[in-house]
């Protein structure tokens, strides 16, 4: 090369590889083709340093020929010539002459070379990257190991705690029931004596030992005779008997609220002040035959004991609550329903006081035993009770007073009187009479107010919960665990398309339906979490795609207590779109509390989620024929609409 141009030198034939001899003697094409400087910039621009190329020739221009001397001058044609770092395979090296094989070789060989140190330093390094991913993999496993390791350990010893929890939780039952069975066999044994001497009432012994055919005397139409045992009918039949009372509901409310009955979850009615949340409650109870408490909960309501009532170890007895005294005349009318109404829920922080009850109804498999107090001062009246009967009786055999002597025949019989306060070791200062009222009032108490007792299977706990600023919010722990009713504002319902469509029964709407506790449905396990169901299919998908992204647990739990209610909502006649829309409603959007602007783990705001989630709900629920309190769609698209004026956040129970 000299300035900017050059020459090819040592020419070979592209497709023979043979040497190229000049055409003549007196040519001098052997002494190299003249490259132009352009071809030979674009050439060293694109390759670097060249010692082979290869390119096609042309004739140089008649001047250049006759300025060299030279009539088969040629020059490189433009845009032909290419670096050449292999041998073409049509080439035989060993058909090349002279030092040409040699030194292609050579080139090949260094070509060769150098793409094995460029291919080596690649390998290399994606050598050493995967060797540092493995470190860093064999660490974070070790690390999972450790952690599972002692998750295993944890989990081994919190199986043995909970193992010798229910042991010792099932020593004290088995305890209890005997002590029970052997005061009421004591009772049983001794009972009409008992009421002779008048250490229990009549109606005590009714209430502890009942009347095995239980007689119903409650008024109303038969369920199954009257209205064939049909849900639908029934929840139309109801909205005819409220509406006679001024009571107004829409038939789609009752049919929500009969099936979550059905489900025997606990239920929380939310809404307005004056939405008829607390009224609903009493007047289905009314028009079903049931009976209804209202427990008014107090701000400062903090355990259990506000729930239930408590012992008090000086006067030796359990003083109820409201709530208490309701359960245990549900379990003496095992037949009738009862409502139990919580009202105004969460004036206190539900989790402090209803925490204990609430892991108690999580049995399902099973009714669940509430224990009050210590099961020794029953274990203590039963035995003095005892003996008091047996010194009465030695006391009347010796002054010959018969089986049917009443207390007031012993107290006017001097020596009868006289032999009993020396049997049972009285001084001066002891009375015959304070010894009976003490006895008769420990056993009234304990029948009444039983140290422990069954759940009674025949009532539903219904909370009615004022959404404002005044109240707490309902925890994730106890929105997990319930169903939330969400009441709108009644002034917003047409009222004259709901009196158009009541039904006209050839029945008396004054009267009730004569509802037993069993026809309403009884506490059964969820139905198994199955995948080939599409709503449980479609529940799980809508969970792991948007809920989980946005924060939001909905377990197996909650999509089994979902699979049940769309069960039992169906028999209410709900089409399957708007049972799967009140699932929402009930279970998922009460736990979307979200910010908008913040990012999910996908990089996506949590807003667009929200906005795609909603299309989801309007794909597969299709409502055009369902009628139904209010759209999980529509809500769900008010809740994004009002974030912009809740700080960014978008939440079911903002207003």
């Amino acid at each position: 090369m000299e300035g900017g141009y050059g020459f090819l030198r040592d020419l070979h034939h592209p497709k023979s590889g043979r040497r190229l001899p000049a055409p003549s003697q007196n040519s001098r094409v052997h002494e190299g083709i003249f490259i132009p400087p352009q071809e030979l910039q674009r050439l060293l621009t694109r390759s670097g340093d060249v010692e082979y190329a290869i390119a096609a020739l042309e004739c140089s221009p008649r001047e250049r020929r006759q300025e060299r001397d030279d009539p088969l001058a040629c020059s490189v044609r433009a845009g032909t010539m290419l670096p050449l770092d292999r041998v073409p395979k049509e080439w035989g090296v060993h058909q090349m002459e002279g030092n040409s094989a040699v030194l292609l070789t050579d080139l090949a060989r260094r070509a060769i070379d150098a793409q094995l140190r460029r291919d080596t330093s690649a390998a290399q390094d994606d050598l050493n990257n995967v060797r540092a991913q493995l470190a860093e993999a064999k660490t974070t496993e070790e690390t999972l190991a450790e952690a599972i390791a002692q998750l295993e350990r944890q989990l081994r010893e919190g199986g043995a705690k909970v193992d010798a929890i229910d042991a010792c939780a099932a020593k004290r039952r088995a305890e209890l029931d005997k002590k029970l069975t052997e005061l009421e066999a004591l009772i049983k044994a001794k009972g009409e004596r008992m009421v002779a001497l008048r250490l229990i009432d009549p109606a005590d012994m009714t209430r502890l030992f009942p009347s095995e055919t239980e007689v119903d005397e409650r008024s109303g139409h038969d369920f199954s005779e009257d209205l064939g045992a049909n849900w639908k009918q029934l929840a139309s039949y109801v909205q005819s008997y409220l509406w006679r009372r001024g009571m107004h509901y829409t038939s789609a409310q009752l049919q929500d609220y009969l099936a979550l009955l059905r489900t025997n979850d606990l239920i929380v009615l939310a809404g307005d002040s004056g939405s008829g949340k607390t009224s609903l409650v009493k007047s289905v109870a009314e028009a079903l035959g049931g009976k209804c408490t209202v427990v008014p909960v107090k701000p400062n309501w903090t355990s259990s004991e506000d729930l239930l009532g408590y012992y008090n170890p000086i006067e030796k007895r359990f003083h109820p609550t409201q709530f208490l005294s309701a359960l245990l005349e549900a379990s003496r009318n095992p037949g009738v329903p009862h409502f139990i109404c919580l009202d105004e829920m969460n004036l206190a922080r539900v989790e402090y006081y209803f925490a204990d009850f609430l892991s108690l109804l999580e049995s399902r498999d099973s009714l669940p035993w509430i224990h009050l107090y210590s099961t020794d001062e029953e274990q203590q009246t039963a035995l003095d009770n005892r003996l008091f009967l047996t010194l009465e009786q030695e006391a009347r055999s010796r002054t010959g007073l018969g089986q049917d002597a009443t207390l007031e025949d012993i107290l006017l019989n001097d020596e009868a009187s006289h032999q009993l306060r020396k049997l049972a070791g009285f001084q001066e200062s002891d009375t015959l009479l304070s010894h009976h009222a003490r006895l008769r009032r420990s056993v009234s108490t304990l029948i009444r107010i039983p140290p422990g007792f069954r759940y009674p299977s025949n009532v539903w706990i219904i909370g009615a919960i004022n959404v404002d600023e005044t109240t707490h919010y309902l925890s994730p722990k106890i929105l997990d665990r319930v169903h939330v009713l969400r009441f709108l504002n009644p002034v917003l319902v047409d009222w004259q398309e709901e009196e158009n469509s009541l039904v006209d029964f050839d029945l008396d709407t004054t009267l009730p339906v004569r509802m037993r506790a069993t026809d309403l449905g009884v506490r059964a396990s969820y139905p198994p979490f199955d995948r080939s169901q599409s709503e449980v299919a479609w529940l799980a998908h809508l969970s792991s795609k948007f809920l989980d992204p946005l924060g939001v647990e909905f377990g197996l739990r909650a999509i089994r207590q979902s699979a049940h209610y769309l069960e039992k909502a169906q028999d209410c006649g709900l089409g399957p779109a708007a049972a799967l829309n009140n699932v929402l409603m009930h279970k998922v959007l009460p736990k979307l509390v979200v910010d908008v602007a913040r990012t999910a783990p996908s990089g996506e705001k949590r807003g667009d989620l929200l906005r795609r989630m909603a299309e989801s709900i309007e794909e597969k629920l299709q409502l055009e024929g369902d009628q139904v309190t209010d759209g999980a769609n529509e809500r769900l698209e008010q809740m994004r609409v009002r974030a912009e004026a809740n700080h960014g956040i978008a939440s079911f129970w903002a207003r």
